[in-house]
């Protein structure tokens, strides 16, 4: 095999490979969930908003989740005894049903599903699925 040959087929498997992380990673994640959300549930159990969009009055405990574009997110942990903390794992949008799946980083192990819907750019609902 000639070494020009070499180098065509080389060129092919580097783009059907681009082409294929491209596709892989637009399945996984949904631009408009990107970013840091508050659980507001002076307006509905469900609803979020972006994290800097007000000041959040003390109270009970809020829900926060950090979707990043790097596939990662963090998201605050209840604790009983109030000293509640930010974990960090993966996140899969699964587009057939709007879901998101948050996976333990190290274990591959689901912690959470949850049920997305955008209703503006400044407000989702995220519900935590069974």
């Amino acid at each position: 095999m000639g070494m020009e040959l070499k180098i065509a087929i080389g060129r092919i498997l580097i783009i059907l490979f681009s082409i294929g992380v491209l596709v892989f990673s637009c399945e996984e994640q949904r631009p408009e969930i990107i970013g840091c959300w508050t659980n507001v549930y002076e307006e509905g159990q469900d609803v979020y908003k972006p994290c800097n969009m007000q000041a959040f009055a003390p109270g009970h405990f809020r829900q926060v989740y950090d979707f990043r574009s790097d596939g990662t997110v963090n998201y605050l942990v209840l604790h009983p005894a109030d000293a509640h903390f930010m974990r960090e794992a993966k996140w899969v949008y699964k587009k057939g049903n709007s879901q998101v799946d948050i996976i333990d980083s190290t274990t591959d192990q689901l912690l959470l599903k949850l049920s997305i819907s955008i209703h503006s750019d400044d407000a989702i609902s995220i519900t935590e699925m069974p």
